[in-house]
């Protein structure tokens, strides 16, 4: 087990500093000219003074390898530089909007984990055929649903049509006062693009669990344990699940990348200022420290969830917590 976390360790520090090369690159190669954009004009109205005045701001004068060093220096000292476009440092602006974006993604990744692995271990254990069916087709169909789609749909139907629910920001315009309805305010404005989130991304987990719920209910240890009288309940959660969490546990926590880029898209269709807007804004301005910035962000949280996933699947492994006991 420790060779195995040391690997996923040194795997996930390798693949840490492939990003901090490509982000640092990346946004350099991008076509159009960010002192222009800085500034809010075309060439024909910007003198040769302002260009280099500015052009020296952003640190674009200096040799590329001295501006690497300079960005490696930052990301140590946790200096992200400065977003002159967002008026702040760039790790302020990041922590100011980055609850946002958890706030989107963290409750669709346990609702969705739950409702997969729930509904998946019932379709995988259940005798009636056309359950199973359906539901496996449904989850089919549903996965090849993009996320903008998705959002735009539950816009139309549940905002504008129905009326039911708010169709984007966070609180009401005027929100309320006291604490509790202020919160209920929130969880209402979250229904929509925390369930689009939802509703995208656990048709993958409930195959994967309905799949192997199905190969280990005619396992011999869920025979015995139906024939001792146990519920179905019970065997499906005690007895089968127990055998398939490890790599549901690994679809799960490798799938928060995903859930972290569909976060983006939904905010932006429901106009929730997180990371999504912000890494919008900054490639449409050039805004290179805070893309910078938002990129590393992103990549940190997702390799440190891959490296927590690998752990996790190697505690709740037993192969390999006895294998470890008897070396």
């Amino acid at each position: 087990m420790r060779k195995k976390i040391l690997g996923s360790l040194i795997f996930s520090v390798i693949a840490l500093a492939a990003v901090v090369v490509v982000n640092f690159f990346l946004p350099r190669i991008m076509p159009g000219d960010p002192v222009y954009t800085l500034i809010g004009g075309e060439d024909d109205y910007v003198t040769q003074e302002e260009y280099d005045y500015y052009y020296q701001l952003l640190g674009l004068d200096k040799p590329v390898s001295e501006q690497f060093g300079d960005y490696l220096r930052g990301l140590f000292t946790g200096d992200l530089g400065y977003s002159y476009h967002q008026g702040g440092d760039v790790a302020d602006v990041i922590a100011e909007k980055i609850p946002v974006t958890l706030q989107v993604a963290l409750p669709a990744m346990i609702i969705s984990a739950l409702i997969a692995m729930l509904w998946g271990l019932r379709a995988g254990s259940s005798k009636s055929r056309m359950l199973d069916r359906f539901s496996t087709g449904f989850n089919i169909a549903l996965n090849s649903v993009p996320t903008f789609f998705m959002a735009m749909l539950a816009v139309i139907i549940f905002a504008y049509e129905l009326q039911w629910l708010p169709y984007g920001g966070l609180n009401s315009v005027i929100p309320p006062d006291d604490p509790f309805l202020y919160f209920l305010d929130r969880l209402t404005h979250l229904v929509l693009p925390v369930g689009t989130l939802v509703a995208v991304s656990t048709p993958a987990k409930y195959v994967l669990v309905r799949n192997m719920a199905a190969k280990e209910q005619e396992a011999k240890y869920a025979v015995f344990a139906q024939a001792k009288g146990l519920s179905g309940a019970r065997v499906r959660i005690v007895h089968v699940f127990s055998n398939i969490c490890q790599p549901f546990i690994a679809l799960v926590g490798t799938g928060f990348g995903k859930m972290l880029s569909g976060s983006l898209v939904v905010e932006m269709i429901f106009s929730l200022d997180g990371m999504g807007t912000l890494v919008g804004n900054a490639v449409t301005v050039r805004d290179y420290p805070t893309l910078q910035g938002c990129l590393f962000v992103i990549a940190v949280m997702v390799i440190v969830a891959n490296f927590a996933t690998d752990v996790l699947c190697a505690l709740s492994d037993p192969r390999q917590r006895l294998g470890e006991a008897y070396e």
